[in-house]
This record gives C-alpha cells, structure tokens and sequence, in this order.
C-alpha cells in the first residue's frame, strides 16, 4: 500500500538545501521554516535535527508531517540532516554530514535569520546518538556561541548494550547489534570505540548543554539512558527525563494519538519555545 503524501501545514515553507561536507559531498539538508509570522521577519531559533532508524534505515522525509507541525507550533527553524547511512558509509560520515550542517547555520546566521545563540540540536533513536555526539563535539572544539539545548528521543547511545527486552520492541537486540556493527564498521562493545560514535561512553557530562530526554520503560536504550541522564546531574546540568511506562522503543510511531504521545509533543514544543 502506497503511503499518503506528507502535507506541510499552510505556514511552513520546505527547502531542500545542499550543504559540503569535509570530503566533498553533497548533503541534502530539509530545512523548515515558519512563514508569514512575526517569526518569519526576525531572527529566530534553530535546531539540526537527526532522523532516526538505527543508522541503516529512513530519511529525513521520513519526518516531515511530524517537523512541520512542530515548525508550525513553535517558530523554530528546523534543518533535518538527510545524513549519509551505513554500511555503505560507516563512522565518522553521518556525524560529519550533522556537523557541517551545525558549522554552516553559524556561518550563515544572518542570512538564515538564525539567533546563533539559540541553536539546538534533536533527534529520535540513531538521530539522538548523532544530536548528543554534536554536543560532545561543540565542547571539545569550542563551538562559539555553544549549543543551547538538546532534545534526545529514546537515544541510541552506548555500543556496549547487549540487552534484549520486551518481544513487542520495533528495535530488538539484533536489530540493535546490525546497526552498530554497520556504524562502527566493526564488531561493537570492544576497545577504542570513540565517544563521538557513542556518547554514552563519556566519562561525565561537564559543559554539555541542558538535555531534555524522552524513552519508554520497555526500551532497549532504557539503562544506557538512565545511565546517560546520570552523568549530566552529576555535572549539575539542567536535565529533564521522562521514562513512560509500559512503552516499548518507537511508541509514537505505533500510537500517535496516545495520550502519553500527545504529552510528549506538548513537552517538545514546550523547550522548543524556550529556546
């Protein structure tokens, strides 16, 4: 059955850009923008955004409907990263192609109508491995001005996750060991894995920006995120987490119309606004 056609809300204008990675390579960039709005004639916030599907699988059309009703909602520019995906291209490929989208929104700040010091990045699964990865590499190079927030969806974290929960899960444990040994080009949960690749190898959380993070009870990524959300406390980093019960990895894809789903978007577009 062929799926519906996305439909932008009548506000909120798409661009496909193009953005030059380090090796030359062309990365389509979605980018949103809200129209015809006291937003749309001054600068706003912004936030790149990774899609998920386990570093192997979708695109940034595939968040589309969702996107641009956020744009809609809050104001905010969003430049979803149409990353490159393994195995074809294995570490470091989609976290460059998300860093020259981030280094291209501060070089282009003016002419994006873009506050660079309310920039953001999100993502949802393999998305918020490269959003929390964007972080870890902004501190270390001294991005100026840094990132302002992040908002993590059921992150893919922590190659070292062996665990295998409930049946129902859309992302099992092998599902979860392709992906990884896609992306890393190499088994996963050995020696000198860089944090980079996974962040939820850092050591602590010291001057990363505040972190918003949503996952289910049942998740695969349930203990590698409390583990995560643990160190940004210990750095005495703003944090809000939200574990929802009985919800297993992917939960608003299955049920958007759940009332938990609802909740959590109201939560997004809460922080979104506060940016």
């Amino acid at each position: 059955m062929k799926m519906p056609e996305p439909t932008l809300p009548d506000d909120v204008s798409l661009n496909i850009m193009q953005v030059i990675s380090a090796d030359g390579t062309r990365v389509p960039v979605y980018h949103y923008r809200k129209n015809n709005s006291a937003e749309s004639h001054s600068t706003t916030a912004a936030v790149v955004h990774a899609h998920g599907g386990g570093m192997i699988l979708l695109s940034a059309a595939a968040m589309i409907d969702s996107i641009s009703r956020l744009v809609h909602d809050t104001g905010v520019q969003f430049f979803s990263v149409d990353y490159r995906l393994a195995p074809e291209h294995s570490y470091p490929a989609a976290l460059e192609d998300c860093w020259t989208c981030l280094t291209h929104l501060h070089s282009n700040a003016e002419a994006l109508g873009i506050d660079p010091k309310r920039i953001g990045v999100m993502g949802e699964s393999a998305g918020g491995n490269l959003a929390a990865a964007l972080t870890l590499k902004a501190r270390d190079q001294r991005l100026s001005p840094p990132i302002a927030q992040q908002i993590l969806v059921y992150p893919m974290l922590d190659d070292r996750n062996t665990d295998d929960p409930d049946v129902f899960s859309l992302w099992n444990g092998d599902d979860n060991l392709t992906g990884w040994t896609a992306y890393l080009g190499k088994a996963p949960g050995g020696d000198n894995v860089p944090i980079y690749a996974a962040p939820g190898r850092i050591a602590d959380a010291t001057s990363l920006p505040p972190l918003y993070l949503d996952v289910g009870q049942l998740d695969i990524y349930i203990k590698e995120n409390l583990e995560y959300v643990r160190k940004f406390i210990e750095a005495g980093i703003d944090t809000e987490f939200h574990v929802h019960p009985g919800l297993p990895h992917g939960w608003d894809g299955l049920a958007p119309a759940h009332s938990v789903n609802r909740q959590f978007v109201e939560n997004r577009k809460r922080v979104l606004k506060n940016l």
